[in-house]
């Protein structure tokens, strides 16, 4: 345990990638409509294109180091610069997790429990998690992980009965439209979330097997993503999703067996908490990763964070209607940092190394 392997990498990209797109899927929903489903299946074939792609380049290269890729593309100065906005990247993904979390939990768990008590119960006990170190944040990600994964098919199983596969169709009765594109590009910025953990990349022993268990914990998000849209659209229909604020917590209110099991409250707080804990620990070391591969090690770093997070996310979580525009933009800003850039800078890396070597195979 005391050593992160390619399979752990798998893992945490789990962790990462679910729980944007399974809490707010209003967000691209209302551009996709009914085809939403279809546009999970179009960007998923592009996530994993782009998975396999970056991984390919770094194994090509024998070069794992986040930093120094985007050194090497564009310099030093142009690379500090797009890092730069990377890490504010992953300052935004972290204030989205907390905001999220205490918005989600108190608009459909606890009416009366303020923002800023959801807020301090859990940008706190992240800082311990973090501030131990790898290890702990691995063994937290694994148990977490198992615990969801077994809440989330539990769920599945349960609102089956309330499902009708008639509320998938017709598809595209309106034709291909702009919507339907947003809804891609809106799906693709929140999987985004894979390019988070790159940094971790130097923290693995073996990178033998690294494209298949990335890969294969990639397969594994996007079949849960699908089980979970469809799930949700055959269980209210498309238009009563979009008017739904987090249609997957209200889900699980239908849930009632026996007269005794009812709401599934303890499986979906399991999921919400649980899910965005865990993502927010492992961007949260990330961007500890970044700074200190920039030469930034100052103690009192995690702490500023972790107040800043909780500021901006007091902020953003106390209005609603703010938290879902900023949620909207955020996909788009995702899309731009988390997927476009970080492929155009692999990609002039891949080119600027490709050519090193073909002079040195033709002296050959």
């Amino acid at each position: 345990m005391d050593k992160f392997s390619s399979k752990h990498f798998g893992v945490f990209i789990v962790a990462t990638s679910v729980v944007s797109l399974k809490t707010y899927p209003t967000v691209y929903t209302k551009n996709g409509m009914r085809e939403s489903w279809i546009a999970m299946i179009v960007a998923s074939i592009f996530i994993l294109l782009y998975l396999i792609c970056m991984m390919k380049i770094c194994q090509s290269h024998k070069n794992y180091n986040f930093y120094k890729i985007y050194q090497e593309a564009l310099g030093k100065g142009l690379g500090n610069l797009l890092i730069a906005l990377f890490l504010f990247s992953l300052f935004l993904t972290l204030v989205e997790a907390a905001a999220v979390q205490s918005n989600a939990m108190h608009v459909n768990m606890l009416v009366e429990t303020p923002i800023w008590y959801f807020l301090v119960f859990f940008i706190f006990p992240t800082l311990y998690t973090v501030s131990k170190g790898l290890v702990p944040v691995i063994v937290v990600t694994l148990i977490g992980i198992t615990l969801v994964t077994i809440s989330g098919i539990n769920l599945a199983i349960l609102t089956a009965k309330d499902k009708h596969l008639a509320y998938l169709l017709p598809v595209f009765e309106r034709g291909f439209t702009k919507g339907f594109l947003l809804s891609i590009l809106q799906i693709l910025g929140l999987y985004g979330a894979v390019t988070i953990i790159f940094p971790y990349l130097t923290k693995i022993k073996d990178n033998k097997k690294l494209l298949k268990h990335s890969v294969l914990g990639l397969l594994f998000v996007i079949q849960m993503q699908l089980v979970s849209l469809t799930g949700l659209i055959q269980t209210f229909h498309i238009e009563v999703v979009n008017e739904m604020i987090y249609p997957n917590l209200l889900q699980t209110q239908l849930v009632t067996y026996f007269r005794y099991l009812e709401a599934g409250e303890l499986f979906v707080m399991l999921q919400m908490v649980g899910g965005w804990y865990l993502k927010y620990i492992i961007t949260f070391y990330g961007f500890l990763i970044l700074l200190e591969e920039m030469g930034i090690r100052k103690k009192w770093v995690p702490y500023f964070i972790t107040i800043l997070v909780g500021v901006c996310g007091y902020l953003a979580a106390n209005n609603l209607f703010l938290l879902l525009r900023l949620l909207n933009y955020y996909t788009y800003f995702s899309l731009v940092n988390f997927i476009i850039i970080p492929f155009f800078v692999f990609t002039i890396f891949h080119i600027k190394k490709s050519k090193q070597k073909s002079p040195a195979s033709k002296n050959h």
